[in-house]
């Protein structure tokens, strides 16, 4: 019996996509490319901000042709569950020095942009040669983040969303789409 390749977007027809499994591998690889030209002759250092990033992250380093050096990042930002603070806690720090490289830092999602522009301020103080960011998702109506999303997969409307990396009490991410939820009661998991 041979095992039958499973579609995600059929087991979660509950949830609407927003972005098809297609339209971010192809997004995802033209990303690779600007990258690609952007540093081109250069080493690059990409750090994630975990978890979120993780899916993102590894399509994405795929599609970069050049030399590069992955570290990862996990913050916490303390507030309600409704929005960020912006004061943050390193919960995992680099494991590498950053100084004197050349930095992409990968994000799933720019809400707010609130941790965003601490995450920048403290990797700033490390004296990066320069440091860049690609985000999969921006939600500019929302956004106060203070430096450039250089490297962008969807523009989005203020929805919550989930899958590719994108969690819901850490569920959904495993969806190979992006989906909008619009009410708490779609997130079944079983």
């Amino acid at each position: 019996m041979s095992p039958q390749k499973s579609d995600m977007s059929e087991n979660n027809s509950h949830l609407p996509a927003l972005i098809s499994r297609s339209q971010i591998e192809t997004r995802v690889t033209e990303i690779g490319r600007e990258i690609t030209d952007h540093f081109a002759g250069k080493e690059l250092t990409v750090i994630g901000l975990l978890k979120g990033c993780f899916i993102f992250m590894a399509d994405l380093v795929r599609a970069i042709h050049l030399p590069v050096h992955i570290d990862f990042m996990e913050i916490s930002s303390y507030g309600d569950a409704q929005q960020s603070s912006g004061i943050i806690k390193i919960v995992k720090d680099l494991r590498h020095s950053i100084e004197d490289r050349h930095v992409l830092l990968v994000e799933d999602i720019v809400d707010t942009g609130l941790t965003l522009n601490h995450v920048m301020e403290l990797l700033e103080t490390r004296r990066p040669a320069s440091l860049h960011i690609a985000a999969l998702l921006v939600k500019e109506v929302k956004q106060e983040l203070r430096y450039p999303v250089e490297f962008r997969g969807f523009d989005i409307e203020d929805h919550f969303v989930v899958g590719y990396g994108l969690d819901y009490r850490g569920y959904y991410r495993n969806l190979n789409y992006v989906a909008i939820v619009e009410a708490e009661s779609q997130m079944k998991l079983f």
